[in-house]
């Protein structure tokens, strides 16, 4: 019986495939990154939906400190550069979108999503404990946040010109940030942020629902397959700060290492090392992700360090850490119902290492941001 001729070329460039060495094989592929082509491709046709004055708002110059105010607090607190997606029209909500997908990874862009729509199930719980509370329901300054929580209250800025070769974007929020750079074909994605309120959705018809599924998950089962030397050598607090250390603002805060470091754990435990990094670099395009994890390797995995603070529990505060020359990560379980976490190249946030521009990140202290809020609220009602 004749092959259907789909089936003759399928077998024909398998057998190519296969003849084809390792080397070789990667030779072939190219030399820059196509996340980058894809990116470019998309934020040109972003821009092209934007007028004369939101091209103006919204198209910021590359090099200017505008790229490193972020913030996962409310926009009644800080608000972030560049346009909100609530002012956007749907052509310009769909090719942003677009430019989401062309940067990010499957898991990567459903997280991002899933973290801004989880604002909009948290205005509508909120919105009810807040009618149910005799006591702060007439606040303004109450009414003025709840009011915040909404995915249309994530700002969106491109930075330089795509069509200059260097260039980035950035889409800032709560509970999301993310950097991205592109330089001379190269991406970076740091820093990024994600959190989640609730950590998992209690009730209703998204009950179960979590945007970020795996984070946590990846940390404990790492802390409970290490030794009980191992994790005593890795708890470096019994208690559990009250955010990241390095969250906005507060880059190179940690001045050294500390818990356990990678070179004492066996091909089993830097499996789970692995998975839990894993976890967090590929939430971008495949190549991009793969240049970040090349970098990890030829400073070392065995460089890496992992510590935790507080208890050994699932459903408890706890805390835990990946650092090394490459690479930052930590995670704060904040309570049962709320976490943060942040990714960072120390080395390369922003794309500084190729763009030798070193930026200084800017955030308001908390009093000043509460005032900033305040004001806003009471000129507002």
């Amino acid at each position: 019986m004749r092959q259907p001729i789909s089936k003759i070329l399928l077998m024909i460039s398998t057998l190519a495939w296969c003849h084809v060495p390792a080397s070789q094989a990667a030779e072939s592929l190219p030399e820059h990154a196509q996340s980058a082509t894809r990116m470019t491709t998309a934020a040109l046709a972003f821009i092209e939906t934007l007028d004369e004055a939101e091209r103006k708002a919204t198209v910021l110059p590359l090099l200017g400190d505008k790229r490193t105010v972020w913030s996962n607090l409310p926009i009644i607190m800080v608000h972030p550069e560049g346009t909100l997606i609530g002012d956007m029209n749907d052509e310009q909500r769909l090719a942003l979108h677009d430019l989401l997908r062309a940067s990010m990874s499957s898991q990567g862009y459903a997280k991002a999503s899933g973290i801004m729509r989880l604002d909009d199930l948290l205005y509508d719980i909120e919105t009810r404990r807040l009618a149910a509370d005799p006591e702060r329901r007439d606040d303004p300054f109450r009414k003025a946040f709840v009011e915040t929580r909404s995915s249309g209250n994530y700002a969106f800025a491109i930075f330089g010109d795509p069509n200059g070769g260097d260039w980035g974007w950035k889409l800032a929020g709560h509970h999301y940030a993310a950097n991205f750079t592109v330089s001379d074909g190269r991406v970076a994605f740091t820093p990024m942020f994600v959190g989640s309120n609730p950590t998992v959705v209690e009730s209703g018809p998204y009950a179960g629902w979590m945007a970020m599924p795996h984070e946590a998950r990846r940390g404990f089962d790492f802390m409970l397959a290490l030794t009980d030397a191992q994790q005593k050598t890795a708890t470096i607090a019994e208690t559990v700060a009250d955010d990241v250390f390095e969250g906005p603002g507060r880059r190179a805060s940690l001045a050294k290492f500390e818990g356990l470091k990678a070179d004492e754990l066996s091909v089993a435990q830097m499996r789970l090392l692995r998975a839990l990094v894993d976890e967090y670099v590929r939430n971008v395009g495949n190549d991009a992700a793969r240049a970040q994890l090349a970098l990890i390797d030829e400073s070392g995995w065995d460089e890496l360090w992992f510590s935790w603070r507080g208890p050994v529990d699932l459903n408890g505060r706890f805390y835990f850490r990946v650092h090394g020359p490459r690479l930052l990560i930590e995670y704060n379980r904040q309570n049962e119902t709320h976490d943060h976490s942040v990714m960072r190249d120390p080395r390369n946030d922003y794309g500084e290492d190729w763009l030798e521009h070193h930026y200084r990140e800017y955030h308001p202290s908390l009093e000043e941001a509460l005032e900033t809020a305040r004001q806003r609220a009471r000129a507002a009602n």
